[in-house]
């Protein structure tokens, strides 16, 4: 560990985003980028010293083997035929690497039940999808009868070695194309699309699900440490949704969200809803396997080696403009908790300057274009309306004056009022009102979660206000007033 954090240290000296990555670290990056890991299926953590099971996940090889129960406590684990490994008193870390392992091998745990008794259950490892990754939709009618859908993208997710475990891996973009398929087949009018706390990913399925909204075009430039610049066209004319679309953003949606959310903008194909800025990220990093490279027999003196992962680009919008330091600005800006917060790329040490290229032509879309004033306008009187909205502008205060005390006492005593405070608020309150008549989830297979996507969509106050305006400016009824 002493070695990696130097390591480490040396890299991060050449900007925010070089870092050495120790084979554990590489491995985490693998499953982060992926989605999925070869394992058991069970969520871990560790409890005085031992652990413990916290949650199987469904459909993995250890809900399918059915013995292995939450509250579990793990022992001790062998591979088949081998000798038991205790990992009482161990990090959780390495406590996980005994008990991952290649798909199809047998792992067998020595397990304390909550009632006392001991027990050897075997488990054969298989394919465990991490649900959070990957694409969620659903589809609702709204209270003016307009069918909308809602897609959220947790990251531009992809399998960068395909066919180490997974026979069939996935990405956003095949993802995303199926989940507007059955947003077609549901005949939705109008689509969100969320990229809050979508830290990026792919700078590949970042251009090619802009694509999925775009006839063609260029869609990012990117400029290599030569000054060389290379611009990324979709290549595929169809459209897979060409209705009115809004994108929801926040301080956490960085690099290849920002490229989508920049083209999306720049073609006037999408509202931009969020608020003060985007993070601000505009490089792009690639992975250097220090194996590689080694002569074999080294490779057996040394071990794994791990990875390094370096910049190598930065990209520019198509009006040639950075999204380095300045992010992406929402056509509305609405308030956040996180408004307080110095959070983005320019407050990285060692981070790149801002600097622009020149534009590439290229043709507005031509579909139906939000007027971006109105919008403004409408966005600042429902958030000035919303009760939803008033909370969440007066957590963000008091969060900003809970992060100016300095004295541990005053601190710990002004978050304890304000856990008391807000305990009875959610007492009182019982939720938010909602826009929404009925909910009907289009994701495709039956997955868990899909009820608590649909409540939360309905409390979501950057839902309502872009309900309401899709509604008031993508399907207008005179005739109606609506207040939040």
């Amino acid at each position: 560990d002493h070695y990696n954090r130097y390591f480490d240290a040396i890299a991060r000296a050449f900007g925010p985003h070089t870092d050495y990555m120790a084979p554990a670290s590489r491995e985490d990056f693998d499953i982060h980028m992926s989605g999925f890991l070869d394992g058991i299926g069970a969520l871990l953590r560790e409890d005085d010293g031992h652990i413990k099971v916290m949650r199987i996940i469904p459909g993995s090889a250890a809900a399918r083997q059915g013995e292995l129960q939450a509250e579990d406590t793990i022992l001790a684990v062998a591979e088949k035929g081998g000798t038991p490994v205790d990992i009482s008193d161990m990090r959780i870390r390495e406590a996980v690497s005994y008990i991952r392992g290649p798909k199809g091998t047998e792992v067998s745990l020595t397990v304390r039940k909550p009632d006392g008794t001991k027990k050897i259950i075997r488990i054969i490892r298989d394919v465990v999808h991490i649900e959070a990754t990957y694409v969620k939709s659903a589809s609702f009618v709204d209270k003016e009868g307009n069918k909308l859908g809602y897609i959220r993208i947790p990251g531009f997710y992809r399998d960068f070695a395909p066919g180490k475990s997974d026979d069939k891996p996935r990405n956003v973009t095949d993802d995303m194309r199926r989940a507007l398929h059955k947003m077609k087949e549901a005949k939705v009018r109008g689509l969100i699309l969320d990229l809050r706390n979508n830290g990026g990913g792919s700078l590949a399925d970042a251009v090619d699900v802009s694509g999925l909204f775009l006839p063609g075009g260029p869609v990012v430039q990117v400029k290599n440490s030569r000054g060389v610049i290379r611009v990324l066209e979709d290549e595929n004319k169809s459209v897979s949704f060409s209705g009115p679309m809004i994108v929801l953003v926040n301080k956490f949606s960085a690099s290849a969200s920002e490229i989508f959310a920049a083209a999306m903008q720049d073609y006037g194909r999408a509202l931009i809803i969020g608020g003060s800025h985007t993070h601000g990220k505009g490089t792009v990093q690639a992975l250097m396997d220090l194996n590689r490279n080694l002569p074999i027999l080294h490779l057996r003196k040394y071990d794994d080696l791990g990875a390094l992962k370096v910049t190598i680009q930065k990209f520019y919008r198509i009006n040639g403009e950075s999204t380095q330091y300045k992010g992406i600005h929402p056509d509305v800006v609405v308030p956040t908790v996180l408004d307080f917060l110095k959070s983005g790329e320019k407050y990285l040490d060692y981070s790149l300057p801002w600097d622009q290229v020149k534009a590439v032509p290229y043709k507005r879309w031509p579909g139906f274009h939000f007027n971006v004033a109105e919008a403004r306008r409408l966005g600042e009187k429902w958030v000035a309306a919303s009760p939803a909205f008033k909370k969440i502008k007066e957590e963000s205060d008091r969060a900003k004056i809970r992060a100016e005390k300095t004295r541990l006492p005053d601190y710990l005593a002004a978050v304890e009022k304000e856990r008391r405070k807000l305990i009875a608020e959610k007492k009182e309150d019982g939720g938010h009102g909602t826009l929404f008549g009925n909910l009907g989830a289009v994701r495709p297979g039956k997955t868990p979660g899909k009820k608590n996507l649909q409540e939360q969509l309905a409390k979501d106050p950057f839902v309502q206000v872009s309900v309401y305006l899709m509604d008031d400016l993508a399907f207008p009824r005179q005739s109606i007033v609506k207040t939040p």
